[in-house]
């Protein structure tokens, strides 16, 4: 049943730009189903209050780049304490479920959609707390789940692939889990990468590896455009700086040395870029990821970032949907076996699309999600 339905609430949060840019993908997808509804969106740390924005930014992006250990043993603890992980999520669901209150039963919403992990939390309590009767649903964006990710009292938790199911399960054993579509813009679909390049300025015949770290750029972005300058005379790296303009102005001397290096700020032209690259070089595993698989684009996890980074990678491994790169030397290594093997390269671009296509589209869990509560 496809009933009709009005009103879409998208609760994300600006922690980079994954978590809008899934909510995006999933306001495209909630217009095309529903013609007519309207979408309301919630960021879940500007409601938790004043500041708390940019304080969970900073603590976030200090873990990443400056005690990843932390970062790490956070995410072990989650995993190894179960009673660790309930408490955490009590704790930051009660916080955000009521500052969350008021704000969705003003909208009266007939179908939430969330995209943060937090904002999932705070869903849960409003729902434990009878004050969420409509259906609402996760989108879990990592390709690997974690326990701040999986809800039990929620109407669909939904995760990338079905590998991710199990892990999803052994966060929240009974939870409701599906396996989604790839959340991203309909322009991140496979196309003509001659065309791409030609429309953007980049050599036809190069074998392009698509640097994109993510919104804030950080990582070993620099390491991997040097590693991918020295692979093969062939290789022309293009990197993402998105926001990090730091990160740009470091690597701007080594673009004027290295001509073949081609440095972007933000660009509203990654679909264009995606399918212009032979692969995508990533250290999250997150949207930009869902975006390269989208396109029927091979994976390279280089170095990945702690925690949930890591988890990502190996997930996508194991799919296989990417190859892991943790080591000096072994993102080069990757590269040159790639363009002395053709094969292998197909091989990896028909598993992203045929894992896309198996998946259906993405309107599809917009429909499970709102027939949950159908009498």
């Amino acid at each position: 049943m496809n009933s009709q339905v009005n009103r879409v609430l998208v609760v994300s949060a600006a922690m980079g730009e994954g978590h809008n840019a899934t909510g995006r993908a999933l306001e495209d997808a909630a217009v095309r189903l529903w013609p007519g509804a309207s979408v309301t969106w919630l960021d879940t740390l500007e409601v938790m209050g004043a500041g708390v924005g940019p304080v969970f930014r900073w603590i976030y992006v200090s873990n990443v780049q400056t005690t990843p250990w932390l970062y790490e043993f956070f995410y072990r603890s989650l995993w190894r304490y179960r009673w660790f992980a309930e408490a955490s999520k009590r704790f930051v669901g009660a916080w955000a479920g009521r500052r969350l209150a008021r704000r969705v039963a003003a909208i009266r919403p007939d179908l939430v959609i969330s995209t943060y992990p937090l904002g999932t939390a705070g869903l849960e309590w409003l729902r434990r707390h009878g004050r969420l009767p409509v259906p609402a649903g996760a989108w879990i964006s990592d390709f690997a789940p974690h326990p701040f990710w999986v809800y039990g009292d929620i109407d669909l938790n939904l995760v990338m692939h079905q590998c991710a199911v199990r892990p999803a399960l052994r966060c929240v054993p009974g939870a409701p889990v599906a396996v989604s579509a790839p959340p991203v813009r309909g322009d991140f679909q496979p196309g003509d990468a001659e065309a791409a390049r030609a429309k953007l300025g980049l050599p036809a015949g190069a074998f392009i590896a698509l640097v994109s770290c993510g919104s804030l750029g950080f990582g070993d972005v620099e390491d991997a455009a040097t590693e991918l300058l020295g692979a093969h005379p062939d290789v022309v790296p293009v990197v993402v700086c998105g926001r990090n303009e730091s990160l740009r102005r470091r690597l701007a001397p080594l673009a004027e040395r290295e001509p073949r290096l081609r440095l972007l700020g933000w660009t509203d032209e990654m679909p264009a870029y995606t399918v212009a690259a032979d692969v995508v070089v990533t250290n999250a595993g997150g949207a930009t990821g869902l975006e390269a698989l989208a396109c029927g684009r091979p994976v390279l996890m280089h170095r990945p970032i702690a925690a949930h980074g890591k988890a990502n990678a190996a997930l996508m491994a194991e799919a296989g949907l990417a190859v892991v790169c943790a080591r000096d030397g072994e993102l080069a290594a990757a590269v040159r076996a790639l363009i002395a093997d053709p094969g292998q390269w197909k091989a990896m671009a028909e598993a992203a699309t045929r894992h896309c296509s198996s998946t259906g589209a993405l309107t599809e869990g917009l429909k499970a999600l709102s027939a949950t509560r159908e009498a």
